[in-house]
């Protein structure tokens, strides 16, 4: 195919002269190859894209605690991998316009997900639906949970793992390699990760969890410093020492700070709230490998008049909790 294209090319060109010169059959040869490395680079790509993925991991509270909900899942940058938690509402095949909200259902190829389960009527409202593909998601799953095949998964709260990319339009989640069902009323058991001296004597106490008043990250910010705080938040990047290079896409080796965030997946300086760790609590939080990324947690600790990392943080965490 390459030789008949280089030479219909050459004809075309070549016009009225029937003895190609030498410079022209030094062009003809270049570009042969240039149009087969061109082939042999897309049919690469296309072979890599469609290698399909599978996993055999088992529910564990440490994906149902880093699952993102629908709503905060629509708010990742496309490209992430990221679990998401949800209803499956309806079947949609080409498009959510199309979406099927009741039985029977039409379309094998994608499902919706939403943070509250459908009541079948026509007036209800979602303020957030994802549409997740089925037809490149790793073996067994589309067979499982495609709703025209079973309508008993319809409303089914589950944990789904995958790509965040758009598709029909709209944020989504494509390459699916996990889905799980779950219980929406399970709330998984805290874990607070360790630090050297919890009890110190500059501690004021920490245990009385009915009288904490937890700041958003955004009030963590705002508030007034030598104080000691609570900040719920998202983790959304590690780094060594510094916000000028902060690690969003998985944990840094020896990372001596964790950056919180209000929402996931957020990059902007400003909105970001950097908290120093000892040794105790990195070792613990790396075991959790790039789940880390965008884990809510809640941290305790100092908030000093100096700032820290150049910007307002707490400078060594006293407690981490887990949600």
């Amino acid at each position: 195919m390459i030789s008949v294209v280089a030479n219909a090319y050459v004809r075309l060109i070549g016009g009225k002269y029937r003895q190609l010169s030498d410079k022209m059959q030094i062009f003809r040869l270049f570009f042969s190859i240039f149009l087969l490395f061109i082939l042999w680079g897309c049919e690469k790509e296309l072979a890599t894209d469609q290698q399909p993925a599978s996993s055999n991991d088992e529910l564990t509270d440490d994906i149902k605690r880093s699952a993102l909900t629908v709503a905060e899942a629509i708010d990742i940058e496309p490209g992430y991998w990221i679990t998401v938690k949800g209803y499956i509402v309806a079947a949609a095949e080409s498009s959510i316009k199309n979406a099927d909200f009741r039985s029977p259902f039409a379309g094998k190829t994608a499902i919706l997900l939403a943070d509250e389960p459908s009541d079948g009527s026509d007036e209800q409202l979602f303020d957030d639906l994802m549409p997740i593909s089925l037809s490149d998601a790793a073996k067994g799953i589309s067979a499982s949970f495609n709703l025209q095949e079973n309508a008993n998964r319809w409303n089914n709260f589950v944990y789904i793992r995958g790509i965040r990319k758009q598709y029909m339009s709209a944020p989504g989640i494509k390459e699916v390699t996990n889905m799980w069902i779950g219980d929406p009323d399970e709330i998984p058991n805290p874990i607070v990760v360790p630090d050297d001296n919890p009890d110190g004597p500059d501690n004021p106490d920490i245990d009385d969890e009915d009288d904490r008043d937890v700041l958003t990250v955004a009030q963590a910010i705002e508030a007034v410093s030598e104080q000691y705080i609570w900040v719920r938040g998202y983790i959304v990047a590690t780094t060594k020492n510094s916000l000028n290079n902060p690690k969003f896409d998985g944990i840094l080796d020896n990372f001596n700070a964790i950056v919180l965030a209000d929402k996931p997946g957020t990059t902007d300086k400003k909105l970001l709230f950097p908290v120093g760790i000892d040794k105790n609590a990195r070792q613990a939080l790396a075991e959790y490998g790039d789940q880390l990324i965008n884990m809510k947690v809640e941290v305790y600790g100092n908030k000093p008049i100096e700032g820290y990392m150049n910007q307002a943080g707490i400078k060594k965490a006293i407690k981490i909790i887990i949600l």
